[in-house]
């Protein structure tokens, strides 16, 4: 670990403390998915569980501190995944996915990727780094995959 890394570490171990009001807890609380009672405007504050709460918005700060990059927490793995691709692809982009994967990140080439001239490929996860990747705009590989847990020396 560099030493970088180590002051944001040890940096970490404390942020909370620096961050807190008079009567607030020392130990963050876990808050799930809820919703917020919002009397007049909501703007500003969270308003449901699955956008946002407090315990995503101390895991991204934390993470972001760490990183020295913003951070931002999806409410699923497949939001993640949806997000990614959407920000980074453009028709006429490449794609690899695994064939062996979870299924869904495949379904949402297929049906949404696709028909926008996104054309993508699979290979299985054991695999996966054959055939290199030339031409690839992303290449998204799990591993362990799902549910197979087959994996891919990264």
């Amino acid at each position: 670990m560099s030493e970088t890394a180590k002051s944001r570490a040890a940096t970490l171990a404390h942020l909370r403390g620096v961050k807190l009001a008079k009567g607030d807890p020392v130990s963050l609380p876990l808050t799930m998915t809820t919703t917020f009672h919002l009397p007049g405007n909501p703007a500003g504050v969270s308003q449901y569980g699955r956008y946002d709460n407090p315990t995503w918005e101390a895991v991204e700060d934390m993470l972001g501190h760490l990183e020295d990059a913003p951070s931002v927490a999806f409410p699923s793995g497949m939001a993640a995944i949806a997000a990614v691709f959407f920000a980074l692809l453009k028709a006429g982009d490449r794609i690899l996915l695994p064939s062996d994967g979870y299924y869904t990140p495949r379904l949402l080439a297929e049906r949404f990727l696709k028909p926008f001239d996104l054309p993508f490929d699979t290979r299985p996860t054991k695999s996966f780094l054959d055939g290199g990747f030339a031409g690839y705009r992303l290449v998204f590989v799990e591993t362990p995959s799902n549910p197979g847990l087959d994996i891919c020396d990264l």
